[in-house]
């Protein structure tokens, strides 16, 4: 802002009258801003601030409409839409896809012992740990109660195993407590890869909750493919 002579900062406001933005105008001779500018500005300004509230509201809708409230990770109907268009691009770039399941190890004996507000710390720290570890091109979703769905875009399966143990190791590090008293926190996981696994959405989904199972009977805190279950599925 080195020379400027004349400067105006105009805040803009919401309707509410609450400072979202601010107008910034600067000039390289003195007095350039007179009354009459400044009263088009400010009329300038309300309208631009009231559009920026607006364009602020529609974006909170949209979060809520596509997130989980609790989480903040993408919905159950986010997730079946982007399943959906990665599948699709998989398909047009013979591009592979893993799809994660994960589980969350005893959280109803959680719940039951420490009460639900800390069952929701705890989804919360959980998802925070899917946040850091996935790359932008994947999704982390909030399946259902305490199970999540990841959509790995583009990994094979050792990149898949790679990241579902990064995440694995991630919540197993959480340092969680309740009153002083630790509480371990793991997750079990499933995988299923395209199109290695399957080609369509119902079998991935399939396989991959298959393999969740098996990695749940088998003494969870681990992961398991569908490469490793089989045919044989839940028998």
């Amino acid at each position: 802002m080195d020379g400027l002579r004349s400067l105006l900062v105009l805040p803009l406001r919401s309707e509410s009258g609450e400072a979202i933005a601010a107008l910034v105008l600067g000039a390289r001779r003195p007095n350039m801003l007179r009354r009459p500018q400044l009263e088009i500005l400010e009329m300038i300004g309300a309208q631009v601030g009231v559009k920026i509230d607006l364009a602020q509201a529609h974006e909170k809708i949209r979060l809520l409409a596509t997130t989980d409230g609790l989480t903040g990770l993408a919905n159950h109907r986010t997730f079946q839409h982007a399943f959906d268009m990665m599948l699709e691009r998989g398909r047009r770039s013979q591009c592979p896809l893993c799809l994660v399941f994960c589980d969350l190890d005893h959280f109803k004996q959680i719940n039951d012992t420490y009460g639900h507000p800390f069952g929701d710390e705890v989804l919360r720290r959980v998802a925070g740990v899917f946040l850091k570890t996935i790359r932008r091109v994947d999704l982390a979703a909030r399946y259902g109660g305490e199970e999540f769905a990841l959509l790995l875009e583009g990994a094979d399966e050792q990149g898949g195993r790679q990241m579902a143990e990064r995440i694995r190791l991630g919540v197993e590090r959480l340092s969680l407590s309740h009153r002083g008293q630790p509480v371990p926190v793991t997750v079990s996981m499933g995988l299923a890869f395209f199109p290695k696994d399957a080609e369509d959405k119902d079998t991935l989904v399939s396989h991959a909750d298959q393999a969740l199972y098996r990695a749940k009977t088998g003494g969870r805190n681990r992961i398991v493919a569908w490469s490793e279950v089989g045919e044989g599925g839940r028998a």
